[in-house]
């Protein structure tokens, strides 16, 4: 953004932005997702196979999705959670908020919708984003890109991506949990924002 967005402005974007992310199809239509792992006793074989969403829909609401989750956009999910506890009247409302922002750093920084460990990584929401953000879907980070290849070689890729998709799914609630709050809410007029707050 060329220009700093006041405290309501970034309340009112994130507002519409969450309204579009729920208008995608990927939402509209279910996430989908299952991983099935089976051992054949007679073989010692190990077979996993996945059901994931469509691809191009997973891109479309990813390339508006990331605007939630990086620190560096006005949207980041973290700081409107942070403007929500700081600015808004109602108690009840701010504690529904603080369980959201506590289940946000559950999820996002440190065990991910599950705890697994794969090679001493610790699968993380924020580790598994990243890994798939910017090493397969919008940026060409070749370490990243190398990870995901390591994953395939160990025959690991189903679990990440279920890992990856999990914690997508369960951050996309929050995200949009928190949005309802905060259209509720500048509709309401429950947040007293002092003027020149950015």
């Amino acid at each position: 953004m060329s220009a700093l967005l006041s405290t309501r402005e970034r309340l009112e974007l994130f507002g519409q932005r969450v309204i579009e992310l729920s208008e995608r199809r990927l939402v509209r239509n279910g996430m989908n997702t299952q991983l099935n792992i089976s051992w054949d006793a007679t073989s010692q074989l190990l077979s996993q196979r996945t059901l994931e969403p469509d691809e191009e829909d997973l891109r479309s609401f990813l390339l508006l999705f990331r605007h939630f989750i990086s620190e560096k956009e006005p949207l980041f999910l973290n700081r409107v959670m942070n403007d929500c506890l700081q600015f808004l009247e109602s108690s009840e409302l701010k504690e529904g908020v603080k369980k959201a922002k506590d289940e946000w750093k559950q999820v996002f920084y440190k065990i991910g919708a599950f705890q697994i460990m794969i090679d001493n990584q610790k699968l993380t929401g924020e580790y598994v984003l990243d890994l798939w953000i910017n090493g397969y879907y919008f940026h060409n980070d070749s370490d990243k890109a190398a990870e995901i290849r390591r994953y395939i070689t160990n025959n690991d890729l189903p679990i990440v991506r279920m890992q990856f998709l999990s914690v997508l799914s369960a951050l996309t609630q929050i995200i949009f949990y928190v949005g309802s709050v905060v259209n509720y809410c500048l509709r309401q007029g429950l947040f007293h924002i002092p003027d020149r707050t950015l």
